[in-house]
């Protein structure tokens, strides 16, 4: 009778060593999917909550620089112009102490500047063009109160231009002189445009991780070990 078992055990063996050696790594290829799709998530949770930071902060620190309460001690080392009196220099001091709040808040806008290109990475380059709203923000503020420290206002409109520029520096003033100016809310309006996009894209993202994440401690707290 011949032997089942007589062409040896090592190519059983071979064969078996050669399934199992499939089914490592086809598991393992599954798991390190898995392992990167959980580190691309928590990339996208880490840039949405860090975007959503810096639109939050980003109101604050307007309402910092476009603050209408200026100390002397602001701007007690801007330069005098030759035979300027007292009073016209202290008139200017207010812009130029909103020049140096800018300056002072530098590292905002840089951190704002190194994000844009990660968030540019989650969402697309079309999406970045609401990192412009802040850039076109804080250059009206500026460029306004360049204006209003160094340079007079002449001409027929210089009263309405003046006004303008003011609201671009001085917040809550655009709410005051809207029905009568409009789009002088030019500041403002690139702000709020800011956050509300923000939230829009990132918003979602927090909240469907925190619902997963709560929706795990309540399987857990109902099916203890």
């Amino acid at each position: 009778m011949t032997d089942p078992w007589a062409f040896g055990w090592t190519p059983l063996l071979t064969i078996i060593g050669f399934f199992v050696t499939i089914g490592i790594a086809y598991f393992g290829f599954r798991t390190f999917e898995r392992w990167k799709r959980e580190k691309i998530e928590e990339k996208r949770i880490d840039i949405a909550i860090e975007a959503l930071e810096l639109a939050y902060e980003c109101q604050e620190i307007f309402e910092i620089i476009r603050s209408p309460g200026t100390l002397g001690s602001e701007y007690e080392d801007m330069p005098r112009r030759d035979g300027e009196a007292e009073p016209e220099w202290r008139s200017r001091g207010p812009f130029y102490a909103t020049l140096k709040r800018v300056q002072q808040h530098a590292d905002f806008f840089e951190r704002v500047a190194k994000l844009r290109p990660r968030y540019m990475a989650l969402f697309g380059v079309p999406a970045a063009d609401s990192f412009k709203l802040i850039r076109e923000a804080r250059a009206f503020v500026v460029v306004s109160a360049q204006y209003l420290c160094y340079r007079p206002f002449v001409g027929p409109d210089a009263q309405n231009q003046r006004i303008r520029m003011e609201c671009d520096v001085w917040g809550g003033m655009a709410e005051v002189y809207l029905p009568d100016y409009p789009g002088v809310d030019r500041v403002d309006v690139r702000l709020k445009g800011f956050v509300e996009e923000t939230e829009r894209r990132c918003r979602p993202i927090i909240d469907r991780t925190y619902a997963v994440a709560k929706s795990k401690r309540w399987w857990w707290s109902k099916n203890p070990a």
